[in-house]
């Protein structure tokens, strides 16, 4: 991965088309939209982790609901206050 990130970043490509990083889209205060995720690790009303190729991603707020899910994408709703990648 670490190839993928110094050609694109010598190349001035977005990180984003790095193959395997997830996609994280965050609209506002409500929606969390996550691409390339690779399952849910653990899921209460306060946070939710998700396991992606590269990292763990996890999400805390309020009233956190998984709105829908494929294996490839979920979108997450709720009163959002922090979107963090852990190793």
């Amino acid at each position: 991965m670490q190839v993928f990130s110094r050609a694109a970043s010598f190349l001035n490509i977005p990180q984003d088309v790095i193959p395997g990083e997830p996609v994280i889209t965050v609209t506002g205060r409500r929606n969390v939209y996550i691409e390339n995720y690779n399952r849910i690790i653990s899921f209460v009303d306060n946070e939710i982790k998700l396991q992606a190729k590269t990292c763990r991603v996890v999400v805390r707020g309020k009233r956190l609901e998984i709105e829908y899910y494929t294996g490839d994408d979920i979108l997450i709703t709720g009163l959002i206050h922090a979107v963090m990648t852990e190793s």
